[in-house]
């Protein structure tokens, strides 16, 4: 016992989801069945996340009758997986199979669905006989809340099939429209690029400038350093050169330096050309005379 009601209370939790999306009154030239008749049909929809079992349950046209079709149980056809379709075909006849139903839907106006046992109501709708047109179906839009959504006419029949039927413009087309030579997208593009480009060279120009900037003081600091040393240095090889080549030269001309033992030193010529330069040198004083 406990285990059919738990098994009863979670089908019937599965089939509360289950929710008439469409309605098809007058059907002169859309969808036919295998019979390839003509006539008015319902759509239903699981709007949850788990299978709905619709065998057992019932769809009438008559409030005061809420059990005047049932649907067969024991075929997994009448399963509606999660966000699927069902379609019913209404033209009052039960000898055609079980989505056919036993009554027409140009009967009341009205349409409903109850569970298995009859008494709680799933889903309805009602309708104006008068105000339907052939081959004009009516649903709920399924980019609405299906469950709080109403039904609308519809721009075209769309059995087991999505209802929203409205096709979005596409970002190309909206710019066809408004800039039919494409202007306006060209003279984006070249404007993004141009800015771009223009960033780049404000970055390269900016981080040049702070290199050359930054080398540039690297240098000054390396010159004053030296600056300041160069002349001390200079001045002090002027100080003692000069007054060792004024002694040198003055003992050299009076013959006074010393004479060293080792090394080399200068001896003052008394001629001061040489034989490279005076051929008159390798003459003797004394001429030869002869006899």
């Amino acid at each position: 016992m406990l285990f059919f009601t738990v098994c009863s209370t979670a089908l019937s939790q599965g089939v509360k989801d289950v929710r008439i999306n469409e309605v098809l009154v007058k059907n002169d030239s859309n969808c036919i069945d295998q019979y390839n008749v003509h006539s008015g049909w319902f759509e239903l929809f699981n709007t949850g996340y788990s299978t709905a079992d619709m065998g057992g349950c019932y769809v009438t046209n008559d409030l005061n009758n809420p059990t005047k079709y049932r649907i067969p149980k024991g075929d997994p056809r009448t399963k509606i997986a999660s966000r699927t379709y069902l379609l019913f075909y209404a033209y009052n006849s039960v000898d055609r199979g079980i989505f056919h139903v036993n009554f027409s839907l140009d009967e009341n106006g009205f349409l409903a669905i109850f569970d298995q046992s009859g008494k709680v109501l799933i889903d309805s709708v009602s309708y104006n006989i008068s105000e339907q047109q052939s081959d004009v179906s009516f649903g709920k839009m399924e980019n609405e809340p299906l469950k709080t959504a109403e039904f609308r006419p519809m721009s075209e029949p769309t059995p087991n099939a999505i209802n929203y039927t409205t096709v979005d413009e596409t970002r190309a087309e909206k710019y066809a429209k408004t800039d039919k030579y494409g202007l306006l997208i060209t003279a984006t593009a070249m404007s993004v690029v141009f800015v771009m480009l223009l960033l780049l060279a404000v970055i390269f120009t900016s981080t040049g400038k702070y290199f050359i900037r930054k080398s540039g003081q690297n240098k000054e600091k390396q010159p004053k350093q030296v600056a300041e040393k160069e002349p001390s240095t200079q001045q002090d090889e002027e100080e003692t050169d000069i007054p060792a080549i004024a002694t040198a030269l003055y003992l050299f001309f009076d013959d006074q330096h010393e004479v060293e033992q080792t090394g080399f030193w200068l001896n003052r010529s008394l001629n001061q050309q040489t034989a490279w330069s005076a051929k008159h040198i390798l003459f003797k004083k004394s001429p030869i005379r002869k006899k």
